[in-house]
């Protein structure tokens, strides 16, 4: 943003108030969009420093808000690459003392709320010294934006969100009661052309910690509101002010209520099920899908309280249908096979598998059928490999990491080996490097072209994958939020950051796995410390093929634990993958198999050892 020459206060205001007003159909980009057209239009008739001045109110509301960061929460609204650097929109560490100064200027003179917040909000964050009058003036221009459901979102919803924040940074107790009230009266009104504002409200409230009081009350508006939703059949709906209710309930002790919530949610599940049942697998696949998630509700009522309810009967039921539609899609379901040389054909086939589905579900348990390891295969073809080419088993190999450390050494068999103990490491290391070079035509084929597809198809959201990873008897509890901030970030094309995020978490639920087989997973020094175990040390035990299967404990050592393999688990403690590195295709192998174990085990609840 250059310091060019701005024209006077008095004429920005003018034509700024007489230009650019309401309706912003797209919030802050609308408005972005009305000043950069403007400034355009001044400088085609000569009015340079009017146009340089409707030019910097354009950069300003062309960012984005991030309002749950009080240091942050202005980002640059767009990011692209010119093939050789990436270039990004503006941002407010790009403004100068002297854009400050005019904005300064102005803003108490803007007519419209919404631009006078942005400006008052910007001055607040940038301006030295800091100034409360300018938080106060942007507090006051927030509580003016109308709260309805043509308006919420996108940017309204936001820009409340940042009023609370600034309020709290502010420490103004009295403006905190004011956005509360107009909160109060708002979530009271009723919204007939809307089944949702009531619920966005509560959980802005909720999420806020808002109306502390009222959140009994607020609860069993939200809980009326779904039992109307579910006994109209907008099941989904039901669902979505069940759940908030039933936290609401929670936090305010409320047990009976909340248990309520609870099971009407899951009857919300079993019911879209049985809607949904047909003759065809797409059917299936999504009545199946149901059943699960209502089972996985049921699991959340305590086991003290499963019998008042009758939860384990109806347990029992749900399992039955989940059963009954599992068969009948594995029946339906063609069988993927991967070509064996031709990458062309395997792309155009990875596409077309996951593409017309009718919703990102059904998607991604396509994306997530592509076939993963088998132990015996891989095994078979490594004594294969062996027998035919005996003579490379006779020496020994040395592996070296990308920095030109030695990671790895297989040992030479040599000519007098007598038994098949002996040539275990040799066939182990051959399976595993075959495996890698397997990762590397999966990634390239199938993987990534398939990912592409569903990014084109559906929008993935953080909040779908955290409901996903809340749904998963496979993710410990309380490490739904991080196992799914790694998943979306492979689906935002960051592999980088993925990896970094799921390798602890992968070792965790190896060992919740173990753990809740009967498996001790710690050690206790001579000191009498006990000791969580890593997950090499978890993945080598006794019990580890008995609990996961040889298939993934071997895709698991392969991926995460083998120096002759991809070692991620170490190179990530220990800080070992740079900025190449972690973005390889086995990071992206990694963050799909670990998205296939999510996804499935909401599929066929027979493949999870997790309760």
């Amino acid at each position: 943003m250059s310091d060019s020459t701005l024209c006077s206060a008095t004429e920005f205001i003018n034509n700024s108030n007489l230009n650019i007003n309401d309706p912003f159909e797209l919030g802050y980009s609308s408005i972005s969009v009305a000043y950069y057209k403007q400034a355009n239009l001044e400088r085609g008739q000569g009015n340079e420093a009017l146009a340089n001045a409707l030019q910097l109110a354009s950069d300003i509301c062309s960012m984005a808000i991030n309002p749950s960061s009080p240091n942050d929460p202005f980002k640059a609204g767009t990011t692209y690459s010119d093939g050789n650097t990436i270039q990004r929109s503006a941002i407010p560490d790009d403004l100068t003392n002297e854009q400050l100064d005019f904005i300064a200027d102005v803003y108490t003179n803007i007519t419209d709320p919404m631009i006078r917040a942005r400006f008052a909000d910007i001055l607040w964050l940038c301006a030295s010294p800091r100034k409360v009058d300018y938080a106060q003036a942007a507090i006051e221009s927030y509580m003016q934006l109308p709260i309805d459901p043509e308006t919420w979102h996108p940017d309204i919803k936001q820009c409340w969100e940042r009023c609370v924040q600034l309020a709290r940074q502010t420490k103004d107790r009295q403006k905190i009661q004011n956005i509360e009230s107009i909160l109060k009266i708002a979530f009271e009104k009723h919204y007939s052309d809307s089944h949702f504002m009531n619920l966005w409200l509560g959980e802005m409230i909720g999420d806020h910690h808002l109306l502390r009081d009222d959140l009994t009350r607020i609860a069993e508006e939200l809980c009326g509101h779904g039992i109307n939703l579910l006994n109209s059949g907008n099941y989904w709906q039901a669902r979505d002010h069940l759940d908030v209710a039933e936290k609401f309930f929670r936090a305010q002790q409320e047990d009976d209520k909340w248990l309520n919530c609870l099971l009407l949610s899951a009857e919300c599940f079993v019911l879209e099920g049985d809607s949904q049942v047909t003759n065809n697998i797409q059917g299936q696949m999504a009545a199946n899908h149901s059943y699960e998630n209502a089972l996985q509700t049921y699991r959340k009522v305590p086991k003290a309280k499963r019998s008042l309810y009758a939860v384990n009967e109806k347990m029992v039921s749900v399992r039955d249908k989940i059963i009954e539609t599992g068969h009948n899609i594995l029946d339906e379901m063609p069988v993927f096979q991967l070509p064996s040389v031709d990458i062309t054909d395997t792309v155009k086939a990875s596409i077309e598998h996951v593409s017309d589905k009718q919703d990102l579900n059904h998607a991604l348990l396509y994306f997530t059928a592509f076939p993963s390891p088998i132990y015996k295969d891989l095994r078979s073809q490594a004594l294969e490999s062996h027998q035919q080419y005996f003579l490379s088993s006779l020496f020994g190999n040395i592996h070296y990491s990308g920095d030109g450390r030695v990671t790895a050494k297989t040992p030479a068999l040599g000519l007098d080996y007598k038994t098949e103990e002996e040539s275990e490491p040799v066939i182990f290391s051959k399976m595993t490097q075959d495996f890698q070079l397997n990762i590397q035509f999966m990634v390239q084929g199938s993987i990534v072209p398939a990912l592409n597809q569903i990014l084109m198809d559906f929008r993935v959201t953080k909040e779908y994958l955290i409901q996903l990873c809340e749904l998963s008897p496979i993710v410990p509890e309380g490490r739904e939020y991080l196992l799914a901030s790694a998943l979306w970030s492979g689906f935002e094309h960051d592999f980088r950051n993925s990896i970094h995020l799921l390798a602890p978490q992968v070792e965790h639920i190896v060992r919740i796995c173990l753990k809740n087989n009967g498996v001790h997973t710690t050690t206790i020094d001579k000191g009498g410390i006990e000791n969580e175990n890593g997950l090499s040390t978890l993945l080598k035990h006794e019990q580890a093929e008995e609990v996961l299967g040889e298939d993934l404990l071997f895709e698991l050592k392969a991926v995460f634990t083998e120096s002759i393999g991809a070692n991620l688990r170490n190179d990530v403690a220990h800080g070992l993958l740079n900025d190449q590195s972690s973005g390889s295709q086995v990071s992206v192998y990694a963050w799909w198999m670990i998205l296939r174990l999510v996804v499935r085990s909401l599929f066929d609840s027979n493949t999870s050892n997790v309760e």
